[in-house]
């Protein structure tokens, strides 16, 4: 499927944002779906896809300075999980809105996707429909338990050091794609040494319960089931697990070879009265 691109889907000076749109012949709602950190949006195109064939439009938004996103963070092209949340999503959250024709809209993310859909909820900055989030979770080093928790917690001590004296993150050196933003990655090293994120102002929007789905995959190093499970209780929403396809790391590779995703999103949809049945839509 060949996706529209808005080059300029948000306002977030200094970077220039394109998103991707993903239509359907047959809608029936629409996702905003936020990427994994440093990862960029056009990986998601199986996912969005998928998701398409089923109904579900689907608008992906590259992360300020990733994939085709420009400037590169570096010393003083900064941001931070308050920027995201107060001043990239809500208006992200709106086009999608705008393309929405009154179907639902809902919130996507994966790992840093789900933790800025999950603030962006709890401050009242959007007002979804529901909220999925896919190999996302809180990110406190406990909820990694033993060596593999002290591991975390020494790699969230390194990044804010090289934040520090770089200012900004060289993300090839600790795994992370292309450079990241150096206060935002301050923060998360806070939130995994700490188990707190940045606490913001009130939105617009009163931050009422909405319907949510927690998905975690079996053997996913970076997002286990107990940080799944907190990010579940955050949302006051269901928490499932799947087996993602191999090869590669399950966080990341349920994305390449979504079948099994969508179709688990889709029928929580239906049930939670989201969606209503769908009937001859491509895929079937």
């Amino acid at each position: 499927m060949v996706a529209e691109t808005i080059e300029s889907a948000v306002e977030f000076p200094p970077f220039r944002v394109p998103a991707y749109w993903y239509a359907a012949q047959r809608p029936r709602a629409t996702v905003l779906f936020l990427p994994a950190l440093g990862t960029p949006a056009t990986y998601y195109g199986p996912l969005a896809s998928a998701l398409a064939d089923r109904g579900i439009e689907a608008l992906l938004p590259e992360w300020p300075g990733t994939g085709d996103s420009r400037p590169r963070p570096a010393r003083g092209v900064d941001y931070g999980y308050g920027d995201l949340v107060q001043r990239y999503l809500p208006p992200l959250f709106e086009l999608a809105v705008s393309r929405s024709a009154g179907r639902p809209v809902l919130l996507g993310g994966h790992s840093l996707g789900a933790q800025v859909a999950a603030l962006g909820r709890r401050y009242g900055y959007v007002a979804p429909a529901g909220i999925v989030t896919l190999a996302g979770g809180l990110i406190y080093f406990r909820y990694w338990g033993g060596l593999m928790g002290a591991g975390v917690y020494l790699l969230a001590c390194f990044v804010s050091l090289l934040c520090r004296l770089r200012g900004y993150l060289p993300g090839h050196l600790v795994g992370f794609g292309g450079p990241q933003a150096g206060r935002l990655m301050r923060e998360w090293a806070v939130a995994i040494r700490c188990g707190n994120f940045p606490a913001l102002p009130a939105g617009p929007n009163k931050a009422a319960p909405v319907p949510a789905l927690s998905l975690y995959y079996e053997g996913d190093p970076m997002a286990p089931r107990q940080s799944a499970a907190a990010l579940a209780q955050e949302l006051g929403g269901e928490l499932d697990c799947l087996e993602a396809e191999r090869p590669g790391n399950p966080h990341a590779s349920w994305a390449r070879r979504p079948q099994a995703t969508v179709g688990r999103v889709e029928d929580w949809l239906v049930v939670s009265g989201l969606l209503p049945p769908r009937e001859g839509l491509a895929g079937d």
